[in-house]
């Protein structure tokens, strides 16, 4: 019970303070911000986004059962970054755009702007399923709620966070997750090497023949297929690109892309200790393997401590969510609604971005009970794989070879791209 209770506290006054600090008030400041961020706040708001239930939870669990190929995620995010800010964040932020799908609709229509939009939409709306995947994990894990009840606490907190903030307050709960994240995954790998006694005893202590430390395990096309759809994904999401849009001027939003580089990845390697630890020691999980990082936080530490530390992981998923819900809100509003509202002005703007948050928070909601049993990284490798199938090819022709954003047959290949993907992955989240 103290450690419900704890839970609860940490976790309320935690979001209490997020929102409090954290307050819109027109339609631009919800969506970027004024253009005011600095280059903190650029990596604010792609940390609290990009780390989330899969460079934590989904970690741990892919690393209990499939070893270090759990980091892909954390370093494709790092990887991607990087490239952000060498190549791809100058041009971004002199478009003056909101939507990455405005700034291609530009050369290749109108009419592929919508697709575009579309198609990048519902690769987010994807990942916001993981979300709600992993925020189900630790509810579950923690007050042993029913998966209807977890995921309508999970889409009041998701909801709450994205109608007061917007863009800025994502980059709120982004740099309150980074600190809160950094020591909680440091404690916990530092508490795992010392039960374990070290990591070379730890490797000694893994099962037979469970290969953990190379990729033929989870398979090596797998590994490259999932590598490249991060690279990509991430370079083709509106959430990550709008912290760039959002950003004062050019110089800052590279810089921010760049912390973020920085940061991100060293997170995946401490959940691969915390992952291995649990391997090498409990060879059955009570839950299944989505419950890792849960389970170790309650057998590792006291309850105070574990209940503050599953509550920081709670706000860590719970942030991520709220940030590609923002995604999605933005992609749509901007590419599709915005020109209606203006012509016969049904709402002001502001109201109208919230209440089509409410709508497609309502949508997740619903489609999560398709995906409950699920592994958490798969929804995500799919879902960026989508997103980058819409955008990636033709952000690369307006950076790198703008002539060719002239050519009928490129824009048709940009059209192709998506239904081959999908043709090519239908199966993918259904696989075991």
């Amino acid at each position: 019970m103290l450690y419900k209770i704890t839970f609860a506290i940490t976790f309320f006054l935690i979001s209490l303070l997020s929102i409090k600090l954290s307050t819109v008030k027109s339609a631009s400041g919800f969506s970027v911000a004024d253009r005011s961020l600095d280059y903190t706040g650029v990596s604010w708001v792609i940390i609290g986004t990009l780390v989330g239930g899969i460079s934590t939870i989904g970690t741990v669990q892919t690393a209990y059962t499939h070893g270090i190929s759990a980091w892909i995620f954390t370093l494709g995010s790092g990887v991607s970054c990087l490239l952000l800010g060498l190549f791809f964040a100058k041009g971004l932020r002199e478009a003056g755009v909101v939507t990455v799908s405005e700034y291609l609709g530009r050369a290749f229509g109108s009419r592929f702007r919508s697709y575009c939009s579309i198609v990048n939409s519902v690769g987010m709306f994807i990942h916001i399923i993981g979300q709600f995947l992993a925020s189900i994990a630790i509810l579950q894990a923690v007050f042993h709620f029913s998966a209807g009840w977890a995921v309508l606490l999970t889409s009041i907190f998701i909801g709450v966070f994205v109608i007061n903030g917007g863009i800025a307050g994502a980059g709120l709960i982004g740099k309150i997750k980074f600190f809160l994240l950094y020591v909680i995954m440091l404690v916990s790998a530092g508490v795992a090497l010392y039960r374990g006694g070290g990591l070379e005893n730890i490797l000694s202590c893994l099962p037979p023949g469970a290969d953990m430390l190379s990729l033929r395990h989870y398979g090596l096309q797998a590994a490259s297929v999932h590598m490249a759809s991060m690279v990509v994904g991430v370079l083709s999401t509106q959430i990550y690109l709008q912290a760039i849009f959002s950003a004062g001027d050019v110089k800052e939003a590279r810089n921010g892309a760049f912390l973020s580089a920085a940061v991100i990845p060293p997170l995946g390697l401490l959940g691969i200790v915390i992952g291995l630890y649990l391997r090498a020691n409990f060879s059955e999980i009570s839950g299944g393997t989505a419950q890792a990082l849960p389970f170790f936080l309650y057998h590792s530490f006291p309850p105070l401590i574990a209940a503050f530390f599953s509550a920081g992981i709670l706000l860590v998923v719970l942030g991520t969510g709220a940030g590609l819900l923002l995604g999605v809100t933005t992609n749509i509003y901007n590419d599709f609604i915005d020109r209606k509202t203006k012509e016969h002005h049904l709402l002001k703007p502001l109201s109208l971005l919230r209440a089509l948050t409410l709508f497609i928070l309502f949508c997740a909601a619903m489609l999560v009970f398709t995906g409950l049993d699920s592994a958490i990284l798969k929804w995500s490798y799919m879902s960026m794989g989508l997103r980058g199938s819409a955008v990636f090819v033709g952000l690369v022709i307006l950076v790198f070879f703008k002539k060719l954003s002239r050519s009928r047959w490129v824009v048709c290949l940009l059209y192709l791209i998506p239904v081959v993907y999908v043709l090519m992955n239908i199966n993918l989240v259904g696989e075991s």
